[in-house]
């Protein structure tokens, strides 16, 4: 699988010393998407164009250009022994697993387990440009709930461009 490569932190208004002494930024997620035939498939990948910028007040690494516009925001809790058979998401849409453990089938089926800290990244959904509307299966895993935050975005979903953001 091709992931995104992560750059340098480049800041207009810092020294490259203090650019370089951050390192390259790598922050993952997973990202769950679908081809034209309306598969989906998983790509893991890494958030790129990170900046150093004082964000909060000390300068730190964001990354905020291409990022979509939150539309909602919710939080959920799955039980034990959830099942959720296939669907597309509602709206694409940023899952950000808080606690617990829960796993994603796609149509190809490759299946991703996520745990707390974990990111997917879904654009599967009912209006996705494909020839089918492009479905997922997930549920939980082991014998906690799964607590989710869910960030649904302002941008319309694509089809063949895995590691899109």
């Amino acid at each position: 699988l091709s992931a995104e490569t992560c750059t340098n932190i480049t800041a207009g208004r810092s020294s490259s010393r203090e650019a370089a002494s951050m390192g390259e930024i790598q922050v993952p997620y997973t990202h769950l998407w679908c081809s034209a035939d309306g598969e989906t498939h998983v790509q893991e990948c890494f958030m790129s164009d990170f900046v150093l910028k004082g964000y909060s007040n000390a300068p730190q690494a964001v990354r905020e250009d291409g990022v979509p516009t939150p539309d909602k925001i919710a939080f959920t809790q799955v039980p034990v022994g959830w099942d959720n058979p296939w669907h597309p998401c509602p709206k694409t849409q940023f899952v950000i697993t808080l606690s617990g453990s829960w796993y994603v089938t796609t149509s190809d089926g490759s299946r991703r387990e996520f745990t707390t800290g974990d990111v997917l990244f879904q654009d599967n959904t009912p209006d996705a440009p494909a020839a089918k509307i492009p479905q997922h299966y997930s549920g939980t895993v082991g014998d906690v709930p799964c607590q989710q935050m869910i960030i649904q975005v302002d941008r319309a979903p694509e089809v063949d461009n895995p590691g899109c953001l």
